[in-house]
């Protein structure tokens, strides 16, 4: 009779240890849903801002060839990109730019973890498999805060190439306009397929809890 009590005396001792450890496994679980569905938040507010820029600047740059060809479409790019750039930024409340490792405009160069970046997608185009799907992102820490680091590839398509082909392949207004206004440029010398560059896009995640 003693064995008998004191073994249930054991098992009612043990059942707050047990609990105790299901409500922490149940806490831990939580927290890795909470994480989860703070970066799938800010990878969606990422995306909704990327491809709203990349609609936008393809749209004024359409206008432009419109209204007055390709080396119009230059001076165009030259006066609003950027601009139009911080609109959509300050539209959706975060950081938003266009980066190159051969920028036309010098505010387009890469920092150090966007340049390294640009290189892996790089090589996935070397290696042929850079997709239309593909994107980069991580969540890193910045000053303290956890940041999701969002990119997006950039391929020159054919229209493109009436700005961005080998120079001897330019028109001469294009030539012109583009020595005018971006006497530093390194955007040329590209074929159909080419990587261009990225949009690139900083969400802190405290914002999205």
């Amino acid at each position: 009779m003693m064995r008998t009590f004191t073994a249930l005396l054991a098992l009612v001792l043990l059942l707050p240890a047990c609990g105790g450890g299901n409500d922490t496994a149940t806490e831990e679980t939580a927290a890795t849903r909470e994480t989860a569905a703070t970066r799938k938040s800010a990878e969606q507010r990422a995306e909704k801002a990327a491809n709203e820029l990349v609609g936008t600047l393809l749209g004024e740059v359409q206008r432009a060839m419109k209204e007055g060809g390709p080396a119009h479409a230059v001076l165009t790019c030259a006066e609003k990109a950027q601009p139009l750039t911080d609109e959509v930024a300050a539209a959706n409340a975060l950081r938003l730019r266009r980066v190159s490792d051969k920028p036309r405009n010098p505010v387009d160069a890469p920092d150090d973890y966007e340049r390294a970046v640009l290189r892996r997608f790089q090589d996935m185009a070397d290696d042929g498999v850079l997709e239309a799907t593909t994107l980069h992102s991580e969540v890193v820490t910045i000053d303290g805060r956890e940041v999701l680091r969002y990119m997006k590839p950039i391929t020159i398509k054919k229209p493109c190439l009436a700005c961005h082909a080998p120079e001897e392949k330019l028109d001469a207004e294009v030539r012109a306009a583009i020595a005018e206004r971006y006497p530093e440029d390194q955007a040329t010398g590209y074929v159909a397929g080419d990587l261009r560059g990225a949009i690139s896009v900083m969400v802190p995640l405290d914002e999205e809890r």
